[in-house]
């Protein structure tokens, strides 16, 4: 019909939120990003990505489609009246994006459906504000400044489902003016894990973090070598001790001793106990690929580091079990009958 309206609405829900379709009673992990389409009179269509295997962080993906119903009460939900061009392509995307290029795999924070949402906004042509994070003067730590900057960006600038809320804020409404845009905002989920809470805030490089102590070791031994080199730290470094951070704490290590290049340069070793050990027994190593950990930002680290730090229980916990076994099994087989030195006469 000519007069009809078509909307899309944009949801951003937060860590903690509780889900009543999925796994009533339980709640997100990390969070969640989704949009909806609307054409006035019939049900609004859902489109998410999520993992086939609920829980899993790298996996094949599939596009969900009941998210509107299954996320209570997500942090933000901003809605844009749209044209119906825009309306069939969020729709045509949303039902098989494969076809215009996205990839179904799901890949923890390097690909999930944070960049699902933006990729189908912006096959629709709807983008983001660009924008620069200002460090203030003094406070390298501290609160950024967002700086418009002119034009649009694509893609996801935020790993986390819930630092997209400026982004999508910044949107320019395709119809403006228009009595169907609106947004509305809900507090941030009262009960939140200790997980939950890191995935809606600090970052690794935060002095509020609890890994904040390894990563500052990490920083060190990246320093070290920046030194040994003749070079002044930078973006790089930073990014550098943040990965490593992640792989150790994947591996199972509890702090970082030394960080040391491998004999060819293409990995950094991160060290825990002596190094020079002859028998490896009072030492453990975790590694990362050089130029891939150069240029993995902060943010992106510190998104895998709460998966990073489960593995790392995980770990630990198979081992201690694998332990108990071997003992259980001595115990229940009872003690090595060993036979005496034979005397001839």
């Amino acid at each position: 019909m000519d007069d009809d309206k078509y909307t899309v609405t944009v949801y951003v829900a937060a860590p903690g939120t509780p889900l009543v379709k999925e796994a009533p009673g339980t709640t997100s992990g990390p969070g969640h990003m989704f949009y909806t389409t609307s054409n006035g009179h019939d049900k609004p269509q859902s489109f998410g990505f999520a993992p086939i295997q609920h829980g899993s962080m790298d996996g094949a993906g599939a596009i969900s489609d009941n998210d509107n119903v299954n996320y209570k009460n997500p942090l933000y939900a901003r809605t844009m009246e749209i044209s119906k061009s825009q309306y069939d392509k969020l729709n045509e995307f949303g039902q098989h994006p494969e076809k215009f290029g996205f990839d179904t795999y799901y890949k923890d924070a390097r690909h999930n459906c944070v960049d699902f949402t933006w990729a189908g906004l912006n096959h629709a042509g709807i983008e983001r504000q660009n924008h620069a994070d200002i460090s203030l003067p003094g406070m390298p730590l501290g609160p950024s400044v967002r700086l418009p900057l002119p034009g649009h960006g694509e893609g996801k600038s935020a790993y986390r489902p819930a630092e997209n809320v400026d982004d999508v804020k910044s949107i320019k409404d395709p119809v403006p003016g228009s009595h169907l845009n609106s947004s509305h905002s809900n507090p941030m989920p009262e009960h939140r894990s200790v997980l939950q809470h890191l995935l809606s805030e600090q970052q690794l490089n935060d002095p509020k973090h609890p890994d904040y102590a390894m990563y500052q070791q990490a920083r060190t031994g990246v320093g070290k070598i920046d030194a040994e080199h003749g070079r002044a730290p930078t973006e790089h470094s930073d990014n550098l001790a943040a990965s490593l951070v992640v792989s150790a704490r994947a591996g199972g290590l509890n702090k970082i001793d030394q960080v040391l290049v491998g004999s060819d340069g293409g990995r950094i070793f991160a060290v825990e106990g002596n190094a020079n050990s002859v028998h490896g027994l009072d030492r453990k190593m975790a590694h990362v690929e050089t130029m891939q950990a150069l240029n993995t930002p902060v943010a992106q680290s510190s998104a895998n580091w709460p998966q990073a730090l489960q593995q790392g229980q995980q770990g630990h916990a198979q081992a201690q079990a694998q332990q108990q076994q071997v003992a259980q099994n001595q115990t229940q087989q009872g003690p090595t009958q060993q036979q005496g030195p034979v005397m001839r006469t």
